[in-house]
């Protein structure tokens, strides 16, 4: 239930604000992968500092927070690229 937390809000987030900002293609995929690497700082900081909980120092963080920007990125930019295009950049 967690990782479905973990990935699944950061995505539907992500994906509202692009959809909201109806860029072109480019700065669509841009915003996908400044927002990726985004969300796992967020959820860094929520577990840790909001919930106060898996605070420990671990080297294998930066591996776990680069797998997680690495996932969030390729399922929101599936995702994108399956849209109709009505809902990318405004047009019929």
């Amino acid at each position: 239930m967690q990782i479905a937390l973990v990935t699944g809000i950061p995505v539907i987030v992500i994906l509202l604000i692009v959809i909201s900002l109806k860029l072109n293609a480019l700065f669509s995929y841009l915003t996908i992968v400044g927002l990726g690497i985004a969300s796992s700082f967020t959820v860094e900081y929520v577990f840790c500092s909001v919930l106060k909980t898996q605070c420990e120092p671990d080297p294998l963080n930066s591996i776990g927070l680069l797998f997680h920007s690495l996932l969030i990125i390729v399922i929101c930019s599936v995702i994108y690229a399956l849209m109709p295009r009505r809902f990318k950049n405004g047009t019929k």
